[in-house]
C-alpha cells in the first residue's frame, strides 16, 4: 500500500487509541508520521520504533493541543524534519475524560482543535490537503457532553465551505462505543462541498477501522471501501 508515498501526516494524541491505530495505517499507507503526544513520551516512543521497524518513517513530538506555544512547535518541527505538510488527523476527543468544569472541557476540546486546524492550514502547499476531526457520537445526544462534538462539527463544515476553492478537504470522524460485544457505528460528516452530510456506517467497529477510514479520506476516496467492508 503506497497510496500515501511522498506524503506527511500530523497525528494529535496518537500514543495510543484510535490515533496510534491511524498513524500505523498512515505510514503502512507510505505517509511520514509526526505522532502527537501529551504526556506519554514512552508510547509513543514505542509506536515509533515500531513503524520504522516495518519499513515506515515516523517521528514523536511532545506538545499538548491546547497550549499555542506546544502547537507552533508541533508544525515548527513537522516543517523542520520533513519540510511539508499533507494531511492533519486532529483528535478533538483530547478532554473527553476531563473531570473538572465541563465548560473548561468544551473549551480545551474546540479551542485545541482550531488551533491545529489553522497551523495545518498555513503549512498545506499548493497541492492543498487533508484535515480529518476525530469526535465521537456523544453529539448525537441531547446532552452538555455533546457541546464539544457538534461546535466540531461546525468548524469542520465551516472550514470545508472555505477551503474547498485551495483544494483543501475536511471532515469529521465519530466513532461510537467499542467493545467485541457492542455494535457500534461510525458516522461520517464528509465536509466536501457536493454533499455536506452524515454517512451512518453500521458496524462492530475498532481503532483500526478508524483507522481505515482515516486513510481513504486522507487519499481522497470517501468511506466506498470501509462501506462495503463486512
Amino acid at each position: 500500500m503506497t497510496r500515501l508515498a511522498g506524503k506527511v501526516a500530523l497525528v494529535t494524541q496518537a500514543g495510543s487509541g484510535i490515533g496510534a491505530a491511524v498513524a500505523r495505517r498512515l505510514a503502512a499507507e507510505g505517509a511520514c508520521v509526526v505522532i502527537s503526544h501529551k504526556d506519554d513520551a514512552d508510547s509513543a516512543s514505542r509506536l515509533v520504533a515500531d513503524i520504522i521497524w516495518r519499513g515506515g518513517c515516523a517521528m514523536a513530538v511532545q506538545g499538548d493541543v491546547a497550549f499555542w506555544p506546544d502547537v507552533r512547535r508541533l508544525f515548527e518541527e513537522t516543517a523542520a524534519t520533513f519540510g511539508r505538510l499533507d494531511i492533519l488527523v486532529n483528535d478533538a476527543r483530547s478532554a473527553a475524560e476531563w473531570t473538572g468544569d465541563d465548560r473548561r472541557r468544551d473549551e480545551i476540546n474546540l479551542f485545541g482543535a482550531m488551533l491545529m486546524c489553522q497551523e495545518a492550514i498555513r503549512l498545506f502547499g499548493n497541492d492543498g490537503g487533508a484535515i480529518i476531526n476525530l469526535t465521537s457520537l456523544a453529539r448525537c445526544e441531547l446532552a452538555p457532553q455533546a457541546v464539544p462534538e457538534m461546535a466540531i462539527d461546525a468548524l469542520t463544515l465551516g472550514l470545508a465551505r472555505a477551503l474547498g476553492g485551495r483544494n483543501i478537504r475536511v471532515h469529521a470522524i465519530a466513532p461510537g462505543v467499542f467493545g467485541p460485544q457492542e455494535p457500534a457505528e461510525i458516522d461520517v460528516l464528509d465536509g466536501d462541498a457536493r454533499s455536506r452530510q452524515f454517512v451512518a456506517l453500521p458496524r462492530h467497529t475498532s481503532p483500526d477501522a478508524v483507522a481505515r477510514l482515516a486513510a481513504d479520506l486522507a487519499c481522497g476516496n470517501g468511506c466506498a471501501p470501509l462501506m462495503a467492508a463486512s
